[in-house]
């Protein structure tokens, strides 16, 4: 007997579909989240999404319902403390994932990520995926549940097997058709002019036509250290608009 009933299989072809029309990442983390939300009841959830080398770009990841704070907190401060880190790095192929499935309980709460972001935010219960191809660690969808709403069920991880290899190649699939063009030129550009990887992710904005007020908002930092960033970043490359960024990086 099937999981899931006919209307929520309909639900999730409809939904896949739709997915597969969108041909940007920063557009496909934001969908997929609310897509999950429609099937999958949680408090709050972020996709990251990582760079060829390994690096979170903030920029093409999203995330729901979490205070901007709060996001920028755990990937500065607690995505190295997450139980999972192991989980996201070792895994060989992309995999779903329940917290309370992967460490016993008691011990759990006993780890200083569970105790210091967890509990704090109220979100003690997780649900996700580790997106990989090739090898390569391509991003991390992850739900969390409050204390209210409970742990997730064994068919909240169902829906999530169902769609992981769809998400995996799409994933890839944008993400190589960003690292074409300039793409790549900043990927060359970031390695001989030095950028750290904030610098990047705000040149990165810059390719895509950001202002400084959506740059500020997407990266979840204030307007005065977005142009921080870009005083440096064309101290770095020996320009004075943005204009001559973009054709700086042409030439790459």
């Amino acid at each position: 007997m099937s999981v899931l009933k006919e209307t929520e299989w309909n639900t999730i072809s409809r939904v896949l579909m739709e997915l597969y029309e969108i041909k940007d990442l920063p557009r496909l983390t934001e969908k997929v989240l609310r897509i999950f939300r429609m099937l999958i009841p949680y408090s709050q959830g972020y996709f990251l999404i990582y760079d060829s080398e390994g690096e979170i770009n903030t920029s093409d990841s999203s995330f729901l319902e979490m205070a901007p704070k709060a996001f920028e907190v755990y990937v500065n401060q607690y995505y190295e403390k997450d139980y999972l880190k192991y989980v996201f790095e070792l895994a060989d192929a992309t995999v779903t994932y329940r917290d309370t499935d992967i460490m016993d309980e008691t011990m759990r709460k006993k780890t200083e990520f569970y105790r210091e972001f967890l509990s704090p935010n109220n979100i003690p219960y997780g649900l996700g995926i580790v997106l990989r191809r090739e090898g390569r660690l391509l991003g991390i969808a992850n739900l969390f549940r409050s204390r209210e709403l409970g742990d997730f069920s064994d068919k909240d991880l169902y829906i999530l097997e169902i769609m992981k290899d769809h998400l995996a190649n799409h994933v890839h699939y944008l993400g190589e058709a960003s690292g074409s063009g300039s793409g790549k030129s900043l990927e060359r550009a970031a390695g001989v002019y030095g950028f750290s990887r904030r610098e990047k992710e705000v040149v990165r904005c810059i390719v895509k036509g950001c202002s400084n007020a959506a740059i500020s908002e997407k990266l979840s930092i204030s307007e005065s250290t977005v142009k921080k960033h870009v005083y440096n970043v064309f101290l770095k490359t020996e320009v004075n608009t943005r204009t001559q960024l973009l054709a700086a990086l042409d030439k790459m």
